[in-house]
């Protein structure tokens, strides 16, 4: 993509700061912070200030503040990267955009689909790059389907099941009911979602879903399954779970030649053929300094300086808010959600968009 951007100081390198500095920033703050030809980590900010401080000294950011607003005031400052809790997204997104800076925030994009349009409006309107973190599009298994695609065939169906085991909340605000609707749609949902969004390249026509919450010391949903029908009578179905053990991340795409199956984001294979292999650099937890993250924020690194990149940018992530947005209606419901005026986005799966 192009974009007129503005222009960074005289370090040649945008500046950051990782605003947000609880369980996913690690892996973001590695990824700033190993990467110098590409930025330099400026701030660490938390509301928590033992918090900034710490990853300030971890990553060697040049200050730690608990003000966010300190922060997008800041001269060296270009763009941010948001680890925020799910409701906070678009409010600091779009203070950001108004402050010219650069975003990169963590998935789900937004609450909704309005507040992810009001994101994309201020930062059209301010002409600063807004980009949505999806990490396991930056594995080779994924980026390679995005690039050969095409060789096998049209797709027919696609199953995709995501399943982890967590034994209690792992942050405070999944406890709390007015945020934790929809926990585990709003948490894995926008991954694998996401995939679906990538392969069908159309947004769905209907969505089935249920989601129930089995464990008390959560206040959302653990369990859900959804069913998605997409022009051309194809269909894909998705299982979310923090109940299963041993963890399950499985991708399965019935092409016209064959079948795909993806195993972890990491191992294709076409009609039972390994065609990607795991790479050694790709075992980390998404928590523990992935590898993935380092690569996501090269390519955002690329969006802010107006270069050809695979970040996901913010207009596919408002046709993601709308699939999710009607998860949530369907499942809250218990009806099918007829989704209006779905459209086809051709370009979703080309190696650069």
């Amino acid at each position: 993509m192009t974009t007129d951007h503005h222009a960074t100081s005289a370090r040649q390198v945008p500046g950051i700061a990782v605003i947000g500095c609880g369980r996913i920033s690690r892996s973001h703050l590695a990824a700033v912070a190993s990467q110098p030809e590409l930025a330099m980590l400026v701030a660490t900010v938390d509301t928590d200030r033992a918090l900034a401080e710490r990853a300030k000294d971890s990553y060697q950011a040049r200050f730690a503040l608990d003000d966010i607003d300190a922060a997008l005031a800041h001269p060296d400052v270009d763009a941010v990267v948001l680890c925020l809790p799910n409701h906070l997204h678009a409010p600091i997104a779009i203070k950001a955009a108004r402050a010219g800076k650069h975003v990169l925030v963590e998935k789900p994009m937004a609450d909704n689909a309005r507040e992810a349009l009001a994101m994309a409006e201020a930062a059209d309107a301010h002409r600063v790059v807004l980009a949505v973190a999806q990490c396991r599009r930056h594995f080779r298994a994924i980026q390679y389907l995005a690039d050969h695609h095409a060789e096998f065939g049209a797709l027919i169906s696609a199953q995709v099941s995501l399943g982890v085991y967590w034994s209690d909340a792992q942050a405070a605000w999944w406890r709390e009911a007015d945020k934790a609707s929809g926990l585990v749609v709003a948490l894995n949902g926008p991954h694998v979602l996401d995939f679906v969004q990538m392969v069908m390249r159309d947004d769905p026509l209907r969505v089935h879903a249920e989601a129930v919450r089995r464990n008390d010391f959560w206040a959302g949903e653990d369990e859900a399954m959804m069913l998605l029908a997409y022009p051309g009578r194809r269909i894909a179905s998705v299982h979310l779970s923090f109940n299963q053990r041993p963890v399950e991340n499985r991708k399965v795409l019935v092409y016209e030649h064959g079948t795909v199956v993806i195993e972890h984001d990491t191992q294709l294979s076409f009609n039972g053929q390994v065609l990607v292999r795991q790479g050694d650099d790709e075992r980390r937890h998404y928590l523990d300094e992935a590898i993935e993250f380092e690569r996501q924020f090269r390519e955002f690194a690329l969006a802010i300086a107006g270069k050809p990149n695979r970040s996901v940018m913010a207009a596919e992530g408002i046709r993601l808010m709308h699939t999710l947005d009607a998860v949530h209606r369907a499942f809250g419901s218990g009806q099918p959600v007829t989704l209006a005026g779905a459209a086809p986005a051709t370009a979703t799966l080309d190696a650069v968009p």
